[in-house]
């Protein structure tokens, strides 16, 4: 990889995402394809009323509201979400999404580098 790579957002094509209800989708941002040597950023974009169900991995999320509002259930405790909000989901706990406003809850959300 160079010293730098730059995307913008629409110019990466969205992805279903499994596990969801709605039509979520996924653009990988910056990914281990193109050379990235720690963490890869991916957007998600929930219509209204789309959800993730609840899920769990073996790696930590940092996630990033740009836009909308939405609920996510970490473990036990849902946590609303508007634009400006940062949250961390520690690794191995159940966590789940839901698009709870009237438009379109966009975030950013950033996982350590797959193998």
């Amino acid at each position: 990889m160079s010293t730098h790579y730059k995307v913008n957002y629409r110019d990466v094509e969205p992805e279903e995402v499994a596990g969801t209800e709605g039509g979520v989708t996924i653009r990988w941002l910056l990914h281990k394809d193109i050379g990235v040597p720690h963490f890869e950023m991916r957007l998600f974009e929930f219509p209204v009323g789309a959800k993730m169900y609840p899920h769990r991995h073996s790696w930590e999320h940092e996630i990033y509201t740009l836009e909308g509002q939405g609920r996510i259930t970490v473990g036990e405790e849902p946590i609303n979400v508007q634009p400006g909000d940062a949250l961390y989901v520690a690794p191995d706990i159940i966590h789940g999404y839901e698009n709870t406003g009237t438009s379109v809850w966009k975030f950013i959300c950033v996982i350590p580098k797959r193998d």
